[in-house]
């Protein structure tokens, strides 16, 4: 046999790719020099996101000060996503000055999921004394409406004038908005901004407060032309003769737009003049996402060929341009509407940018993109009939959804299915609705990068059929009432690669079944239950929840959808005998969420 000390670095490194941070760290940490050089990318990073309680401590308590004795620690990435209190549990622990002196190193940090009062104390305790800090991404997946403007204060105010930032990310619902910016603040050490904005208007300020900006990402939820604000400021920036763009030197813009309420052309061409640079930006995408229009206006507008020849042709060191535009709801909209020769002049085909378009067959309905479309956050896509997969791009996709529900003049056959499949080469996640296929006949899909599958109205699923056709994926979402028979009661499969499961539409008679069909899955890290346990009896209900829980060592992380709530705090303790360690609880439509972290 082989000791393992005895293979090559190259090898080892290859085994290392395999494992986390942690898992990397804790296993092979101190056994020698060598290992302890292999390590060292391992050791100077850590993501505490996947992380259980007591790995997390541990790590804080005894990995931290080993690693400091030979090596500085650069980049953390911590949230509350799947590991709920997390930050906050974080924010207690670097009172102490010896764990707070293992990270003034840190110069990039991930947070993702917080919740406002934990996040001010994070940044106001952690963050704004990290001397070193020059990259910082922020995911907030939920905002309560009350607190908005205080988290729009908050980012605006205490986030964006960090001296040392370098490279900024912010991703919120409903995108920030800037309009009570002062006209005298700046942000000049910014160079890279990834940011969602409300309004156009909130970009021009941004753009005025940044002027060593090299590359900018914006995601815009409205586009109003008629919006007077715009108008003044568009006005008032043609008054400055003397002015083009805001930013010098900037090389990278990608401009996405949610939707469009009123546009006027002439108003993105004032907005791109202000922002791109003739000089120095070698790369623009433009991204509409879906826009509603009632006549075909907007059409003539965005798919002239002609314009985008006068706006682009000002910049003389455009490389790259890259161009998708959804549009429906278009009355009669036909090829004659927009000319597909007007992008074939001799400017685009000098520039090698190639378009093309299709069209839904209910004719109100067009996606304008050029060739390749690489940009693989608009493949949220719905394929429900063969034009899509004729004519739209797919291989670039990385989630994909297939949805069948209303599809009387074509129905989706095993060659279609295997053939689209075979095109995404890049697919993360696939989602089927109201798919009507044998799925056993069809031969396996080994797409590396796929890693979850999510079922909804497909009745009496195979289940595991369906895993063999998919036998690379970990992550699975589906409803237990569309599992047939067989499954539900099946102790026999077991299901080893999946280590996060969601489960919805759980009756409250099922839960003793559904603890038979979890032992299938014996390697559950995250688990997601949606029960209806309205006349669900609570202590017959947190019995079979202990026992669920109790035959799962490895669950990190435990979600709970309830129609009903029970309250006590100290009942959950019990029933997890003190293994449950932080608890979050939130009000949602129909009923409560639970959040629990092992």
């Amino acid at each position: 046999m082989t000791n393992l000390s005895n293979l090559p670095d190259e090898i080892l490194c290859n085994i290392f790719e395999y494992l986390s941070s942690f898992d990397a760290i804790y296993s092979f940490i101190n056994l020698n020099k060598r290992f302890n050089c292999l390590l060292i990318s391992f050791k100077q990073q850590i993501d505490l996101t996947y992380l259980s309680y007591d790995q997390f401590l541990y790590y804080m308590k005894n990995i931290l000060p080993i690693i400091n004795q030979d090596e500085l620690l650069y980049v953390l990435k911590l949230g509350n996503q799947r590991t709920p209190g997390q930050i906050e549990l974080f924010n207690s622990l670097i009172d102490d000055k010896n764990c707070r002196s293992y990270f003034n190193n840190i110069d990039q940090v991930i947070i993702e999921s917080p919740r406002l009062n934990e996040f001010i104390n994070f940044v106001n305790k952690f963050l704004l004394s990290l001397s070193k800090l020059i990259t910082l991404t922020i995911k907030i997946d939920y905002v309560n409406d009350p607190d908005f403007p205080t988290w729009t204060k908050f980012l605006t105010n205490t986030i964006l004038p960090i001296a040392t930032l370098i490279k900024l990310s912010i991703e919120i619902p409903n995108g920030l908005v800037l309009s009570r910016l002062p006209d005298s603040i700046m942000f000049p050490s910014l160079m890279d901004i990834t940011l969602n904005v409300t309004l156009v208007t909130d970009l021009l300020i941004l753009i005025q407060a940044t002027p060593n900006l090299r590359n900018l990402s914006i995601r815009i939820g409205w586009w109003t032309s008629g919006d007077q604000t715009l108008v003044k400021m568009i006005k008032k920036m043609c008054e400055d003769h003397n002015r083009t763009s805001y930013l010098i030197h900037l090389k990278k813009f990608h401009l996405s737009i949610d939707s469009i309420l009123t546009f006027q052309f002439e108003h993105l061409e004032q907005v791109l003049y202000r922002i791109m640079n003739n000089e120095t930006t070698y790369n623009f995408s433009f991204i509409l996402r879906n826009a509603i229009s009632r006549n075909n206006e907007l059409v003539t507008q965005l798919l002239d060929g002609k314009r985008w020849e006068n706006l682009l042709s000002s910049y003389s060191s455009l490389i790259q341009f890259d161009l998708f535009i959804r549009i429906t709801d278009s009355l009669k909209l036909e090829q004659e509407n927009f000319n597909m020769n007007s992008f074939q002049t001799k400017y685009f085909l000098t520039k090698k940018w190639q378009f093309s378009y299709f069209k839904y067959s209910r004719n109100d309905n067009i996606i304008f993109y050029s060739i390749p479309c690489k940009n693989e956050e608009l493949f949220d896509t719905s394929i429900d009939n063969l034009e899509i997969v004729n004519y739209f791009p797919i291989n670039y996709i990385s989630h994909l959804l297939i949805d069948q529900t209303n599809t009387k003049n074509y129905k989706f056959n095993l060659s279609i299915f295997d053939f689209i499949l075979n095109q995404c080469l890049n697919l993360r996640q696939l989602t089927l609705i109201h798919i009507d296929i044998n799925l056993s006949i069809i031969k396996p899909f080994n797409i590396p990068s796929l890693h979850t599958l999510q079922i909804e109205k497909i009745r009496n699923i195979n289940l595991s059929n369906v895993l063999q056709l998919f036998p690379l994926i970990n992550t699975l979402f589906l409803s237990y009432l569309t599992i047939d028979d067989q499954n539900r009661l099946s102790n026999i499969h077991r299901y080893n690669r999946i280590i996060e499961l969601s489960l919805i539409d759980i009756p409250s008679n099922c839960m003793d079944k559904v603890q038979l069909f979890l032992n299938q899955f014996p390697n559950l890290y995250y688990l997601y239950m949606h029960i209806s346990n309205q006349r669900m009896d609570d202590e017959y209900f947190l019995r079979n929840l202990k026992e669920i829980t109790e035959k799962f060592p490895s669950l990190i992380y435990l979600k709970l959808k309830l129609e009903k709530d029970i309250n006590s705090i100290d009942l959950w303790n019990e029933v997890f005998n003190n293994r449950m360690k932080m608890y979050l609880k939130e009000n949602v439509f129909g009923g409560v969420l639970k959040h629990l972290w092992f």
